[in-house]
């Protein structure tokens, strides 16, 4: 699978305010935090999908001392907020240098004033009024109907109850009576940031292949009823995730096309109580449905974080696949159907 550069969203965030409220920051004691902000600047950090960007005004440069700076990054990071970069506000033109520059079609900046300055680097401004604003403002779902689903399918096979919400926050209720795959739908839920609900009574003491290929089709066709006419969507997802020893690599595309293509070669048969030759009948059942193109692959190691890599990396590639950009209602496609 070829390496691509993802054009990263920049998320531009004025210190002084909507982080800090301080008319000096000569020592880390004079920090006052603006409320909200680990757990809303934490939220759009779980993301993934904005690159963020602290932002300082020239003109206060004397009021922050180096190693306040630093404590406030260090503090942010060990609060799962990684600051890719520090810039002073005449310096946004320099944001993802070396490299292609930001997608500033999805970047923001937010600040108390920011007009002035996200005209001038080409972004949208965002005035902060409270960190609850701004994750709303931002999750790309707010002002726009919910992207939910709910089915109920009963074969001779199989029973299932599903219930999803693309635009959750990462929340799983999953039972199928096969724990290890409960585990790795689980992983879809957290790593996708969709809420889940799945209940399947199957005909286990037959055989694993009927729950889990009728899982895989509800979800399928869950996700693409959801995702409804896919206004606004970023529609590729890709992503390259680590676990110890193995290295998953997953790319889809929901261009209504359903391909499915399969580089995986698991070190075991079993894995807990699973077979791991079903895992990929899942997701070629789940391309199907979803009327999607996806592509897997992971390196040789143990079979159990070969198969959650690739359960995390699908998860995280499905979350930037279905992500809403906010002001975003463009249909991303030149034939005008997806």
């Amino acid at each position: 699978m070829e390496h691509s550069k993802r054009r990263t969203a920049i998320l531009a965030i004025a210190l002084d305010g909507p982080v800090v409220k301080a008319d000096s920051l000569a020592t880390f004691a004079d920090i006052n935090w603006t409320p909200g902000v680990f757990r809303g600047l934490g939220h759009l950090a779980e993301d993934g999908i904005f690159q963020i960007v602290m932002l300082l005004q020239r003109e206060k440069e004397s009021l922050y001392a180096n190693d306040v700076l630093q404590r406030i990054l260090d503090t942010l990071g060990n609060e799962g907020i990684a600051v890719e970069q520090v810039v002073y506000d005449d310096q946004l033109t320099l944001i993802g240098s070396p490299g292609p520059g930001p997608d500033t079609e999805h970047s923001w900046i937010v600040a108390s004033d920011p007009r002035t300055v996200a005209i001038q680097a080409g972004m949208h401004p965002l005035p902060f009024t409270g960190w609850p604003d701004i994750v709303a403002n931002l999750s790309g779902s707010a002002g726009r109907p919910p992207r939910t689903a709910r089915f109920e399918r009963t074969t001779q096979e199989t029973s299932i109850h599903l219930e999803l919400d693309l635009d959750g926050t990462g929340k799983g209720s999953i039972a199928t009576g096969l724990p290890f795959f409960d585990h790795m739908l689980h992983q879809v839920a957290r790593h996708g940031r969709l809420d889940l609900t799945l209940r399947c009574e199957g005909d286990l003491e037959v055989d694993e292949h009927h729950s889990v290929e009728d899982v895989a089709i509800v979800l399928g066709q869950a996700v693409a009823r959801a995702l409804g006419d896919k206004r606004g969507i970023g529609r590729y997802g890709f992503e390259l995730l680590p676990m110890d020893e193995c290295l998953a690599q997953v790319a889809l595309d929901f261009s209504g096309r359903a391909w499915f293509a399969w580089d995986v070669e698991f070190t075991r048969e079993i894995v807990g109580t699973f077979p791991t030759e079903l895992f990929s009948h899942f997701f070629k059942s789940f391309s199907d449905e979803a009327k999607c193109n996806l592509h897997m692959q992971v390196s040789t190691g143990n079979a159990h974080h070969q198969a959650e890599a690739l359960f995390k990396a699908f998860g995280r590639a499905l979350r930037h696949a279905v992500f809403r950009y906010p002001g975003n209602d463009d249909l991303p496609s030149t034939k005008g159907v997806l």
